[in-house]
C-alpha cells in the first residue's frame, strides 16, 4: 500500500487544472489532462488518511468545477463520494443519532444523486460494447419518468446540496444554534461591510435569537468552531471559489447560488457536486478522532460484502 501524502495529491489535482487550461484559455481534457487523475496514479481513496482524504475533497473541487462553471465529473469523483459515504453513513458510524434519521436520509440521498450516472469503467474496447448494450438494456426496461429523472440527476443534487449544507452546518454549530434556527449561545459574523452582525439567545427582537442564514452558518463555523486543520482547507476551498466569481466573498457566493435556487431564478447544476463536497469536508472532521482505526473496519466490512451477489440499500462503496 502506497501512502500518499497530501501534498502529492494536491499537486495531481493542480496539474490537471493546468493541463485543462489551453493557450486560448480555453476548458479541454484529453490525454494532457488525465495522466494527472488520481486514480490512474494509483491512489486509491479507501486507503487515505483523515488528513490525505480531507485534502482530496479540496483538490477535486477545483477539478470538478472550472471557470465559466464548467463541470468535469470522474471516477476520481465517484470514488471519493462513495468511499465518503460510506464511512459516513454505514450502519457502522455513529455520526447519526436516531434523532436525526431527516438529516441522514438526505444525506444519502444526495449521495445517491451524485453517483446516479456512475458505470463501472471499461478494463477493455470489447468490454465498452459489451457494457454499452448492457446499458441499452437498462435504459430500455427503465420507466420512463424514472429514465428522465436519472438523467437530471446533478440537477438534483445541486437543489438538494444547500439544505444538506445548512443541516451539516448546524450540526457543527450545535453549541451556538439548534436546527431550528435558534440562537443558543451568543456570537457575531461579520456582515457585507465588515461590520459585526450580532446573534444572541437574549436578544429584543426574533431576529437576533434566530439564525438560519446559510451565509452567517459558514462565517459562524469557520470562525469559532472549525478546528485550525479544517480553517486551513476552507481558505483553500474559499480561495477556488474566488477564482470563479471574485466579486464577492466565497461565503456570500454560496448564500446566492442558494438563494437563487431556492426561489426558482436560475438553476446552476453544475454546483451541486461542490457543495456536496463540502458538507463531506466538514462531516469527516467530525470522525477526526479515531479515524485510522474505524477506516479499517469499514474497508474489511466492504471487502466481506464485496463476495457477495447483493448489494445491500445502505451500500456506498464500491460506487458502482
Amino acid at each position: 500500500m502506497t501512502q500518499f501524502t497530501p501534498a502529492y495529491i494536491e499537486q495531481l489535482c493542480d496539474d490537471w487544472c493546468l493541463a485543462s487550461v489551453t493557450s486560448e484559455e480555453k476548458i479541454e481534457t484529453g490525454s494532457r489532462t488525465e495522466k494527472f487523475r488520481l486514480l490512474a496514479n494509483g491512489v486509491n481513496f479507501y486507503e487515505l488518511s483523515h488528513e490525505t482524504l480531507s485534502t482530496a475533497l479540496i483538490g477535486l473541487s477545483k477539478v470538478l468545477l472550472r471557470p465559466g462553471f464548467n463541470t468535469f465529473i470522474d471516477h476520481d469523483h465517484y470514488e471519493l463520494w462513495s468511499w465518503c459515504g460510506e464511512l459516513l453513513l454505514n450502519p457502522r458510524s455513529q455520526l447519526f443519532p436516531p434523532t436525526q434519521h431527516e438529516i441522514k436520509s438526505l444525506y444519502e440521498t444526495s449521495i445517491h444523486a451524485a453517483l446516479a450516472n456512475c458505470r463501472r469503467p471499461p478494463a477493455s474496447v470489447q468490454e465498452t460494447m459489451e457494457q454499452w448494450q448492457t446499458k441499452m438494456h437498462i435504459q430500455a426496461l427503465q420507466p420512463h419518468h424514472a429514465k428522465l429523472l436519472l438523467q437530471k440527476s446533478h440537477l438534483v443534487l445541486a437543489y438538494l446540496s444547500f439544505p444538506l449544507l445548512e443541516a451539516v452546518l448546524k450540526r457543527a454549530c450545535a453549541t451556538f444554534v439548534a436546527f431550528d434556527g435558534q440562537v443558543l449561545s451568543a456570537f457575531s459574523v461579520p456582515n457585507k461591510k465588515g461590520n459585526p452582525k450580532s446573534y444572541d439567545p437574549n436578544g429584543k427582537t426574533l431576529r437576533d435569537r434566530q439564525c438560519s442564514s446559510l451565509r452567517d452558518l459558514l462565517f459562524l463555523h469557520k470562525s469559532m468552531v472549525a478546528p485550525p486543520q479544517l480553517k486551513v482547507l476552507l481558505d483553500k476551498f474559499c480561495t477556488h471559489l474566488s477564482s470563479l466569481d471574485g466579486t464577492q466573498d466565497p461565503f456570500d457566493l454560496l448564500y446566492r447560488w442558494r438563494n437563487q435556487s431556492l426561489h426558482g431564478s436560475t438553476n446552476i447544476q453544475t454546483i451541486g457536486g461542490s457543495v456536496l463536497n463540502l458538507s463531506l469536508l466538514i462531516s469527516l472532521f467530525e470522525m477526526e478522532s479515531g479515524f485510522e482505526q474505524y477506516r479499517l473496519e469499514v474497508l474489511d466490512h466492504c471487502r466481506r460484502e464485496s463476495q457477495s451477489s447483493h448489494k445491500n440499500d445502505w451500500s456506498f462503496y464500491p460506487p458502482y
